[in-house]
């Protein structure tokens, strides 16, 4: 049964980076919510769907650190025109699209711990750590594949 579930994860996983590219930077738009709206926005939606209070807040302790890294100086010339935050904000408005819609009915396998390498700083973590940390890193990739210089 677990290397069932962790079939799953995994084609969640794959899938995910497959659709990374087509929800990337819709041609140029700006995003209509700052960073700030964007974060604000994504905590209340992983409260709503199952994730804990300390899940939440490692979660989107780690994004902030990686959003913040994003240079406005290593904008794109389609990118530059709306600014560094809106290119974070997109980050997490492409992460909103990827990982919703995820039901809170749907925790139960969602919450098993798994014993990784030490992603974000942490050996354990549950399904829902790891599915946010995968869409995460696929959104953060697009961005940087459209938005940023490279």
């Amino acid at each position: 049964m677990d290397r069932k579930r962790s079939g799953f994860v995994l084609i969640g996983l794959v899938l995910a980076l497959a659709c990374a590219s087509s929800t990337a930077y819709s041609a140029g738009k700006c995003s209509p919510k700052s960073y700030r709206q964007a974060r604000s926005a994504m905590t209340s939606r992983l409260l709503a769907t199952g994730y804990s209070k300390p899940q939440v807040s490692f979660l989107m302790r780690n994004t902030d650190r990686m959003t913040s890294a994003l240079r406005a100086d290593q904008l794109n010339d389609k990118a530059r025109a709306c600014g560094i935050d809106s290119a974070r904000a997109y980050v997490l408005g492409c992460l909103d699209k990827q990982l919703f819609p995820l039901k809170s009915s749907s925790s139960a396998s969602l919450n098993d711990e798994k014993q990784t390498k030490g992603f974000w700083g942490r050996k354990r973590l549950t399904v829902r750590e790891l599915l946010f940390i995968s869409e995460f890193h696929a959104c953060l990739g697009a961005a940087k594949e459209y938005l940023f210089r490279g």
